[in-house]
């Protein structure tokens, strides 16, 4: 039976280098580099993924109520671009499903990212009902407000909206016995103006971070450009995403953490997101494309970038290009 199958001699993954090692929001990570949201929709294979290498896995999007989604074909690859476009629409199987596919002892950090039903004539109270449902369950909560794929979701990154939805999942963590890390994820299509008043809105309302940046649904981010229907990843979303990065690591308050996502296919490009203000970082395009033996030869590739350029560890490194 699927959720009997429980694992007590599970042990957490080991670091494969101190150099690695790093904390964010209290959170102790053998690797900085995580897979983002969307690979494991319904909590399932959060133990298989954190063994290839991950230092952290984010699982969902997860709505109150299971939905189908989108109408197939809703994934597309652009193999000349090194990109994505998906346009799933939070296809999951709901929030009681995946909290009974959680309860399995885990070998790592686990986060989950919650959304709001398509069809919710109250996406506001979405993300009270599963952050109460779920949040106990995780060791950090992603708000996903930044979904180009559900109709008018990306309104709720509206200041005024964004506030409602904070104040009440912030009273919510408040009465749990061991408080969880709340980020928000953003989109890499915001002005400059709009990510300011994002940021506000998270420092004033006590949010630990900022994940910079969901899909973009820019067409001029391809090489030849072309309309599309959904959120495109991937190399394309790079330099987009390095943009939004930037901007919230040189506004944000010392406590305020941040996690880099968007187009990383190497060491390099993990270790620039890291020098431009991310404590860590997090996969999907990237993972899909090179497979999984590719997390642990970015790693190793990042630990010599790292002591090449005399940094004991990723903390040193963080900020670096913008100090």
């Amino acid at each position: 039976m699927l959720f009997a199958t429980f694992e007590p001699t599970c042990k957490k993954k080991k670091s494969i280098s101190p150099v690695l090692n790093t904390k964010i929001c209290g959170m102790e990570l053998p690797s900085p580099i995580g897979l983002a949201a969307g690979f494991d929709k319904n909590a399932e294979v959060f133990n298989a993924t954190l063994s290839l290498g991950f230092g952290f896995v984010e699982v969902g999007t997860i709505t109150p109520d299971p939905q189908t989604g989108n109408g197939k074909p809703r994934l597309f690859r652009l193999p000349d671009e090194d990109a994505l476009i998906n346009k799933m629409g939070f296809n999951n199987k709901g929030m009681l499903y995946a909290s009974r596919t959680i309860r399995k002892p885990k070998l790592g950090i686990v986060g989950v990212n919650i959304g709001a039903n398509a069809k919710s004539i109250n996406k506001v109270m979405d993300y009270s009902t599963i952050f109460e449902f779920l949040a106990h369950l995780f060791d950090y909560v992603t708000i996903n407000v930044s979904s180009p794929n559900t109709k008018n979701l990306r309104d709720l990154q509206k200041p005024e909206v964004l506030e409602k939805i904070l104040q009440n999942v912030t009273t919510i963590n408040l009465s749990l016995k061991k408080q969880v890390p709340i980020f928000i994820k953003i989109a890499p299509d915001l002005t400059e103006n709009n990510v300011t008043e994002i940021l506000n809105v998270c420092e004033e309302n006590k949010v630990s971070g900022l994940i910079a940046t969901n899909t973009t649904i820019s067409p001029r981010t391809l090489k030849k450009p072309k309309s599309f229907k959904g959120g495109l990843s991937g190399k394309p979303l790079f330099k987009p995403s390095n943009k939004i990065l930037k901007l919230l690591a040189k506004r944000k308050k010392p406590t305020t953490a941040l996690i880099g996502v968007g187009g990383i296919f190497s060491a390099s490009d993990v270790y620039e997101k890291i020098r431009l203000g991310a404590s860590a970082v997090q996969i999907y395009s990237g993972f899909v494309y090179k497979g999984p033996m590719h997390i642990k030869k970015i790693e190793m590739e990042l630990e010599n970038l790292l002591l090449n350029d005399g940094y004991a560890s990723i903390d040193r490194a963080v900020g670096a290009s913008i100090r």
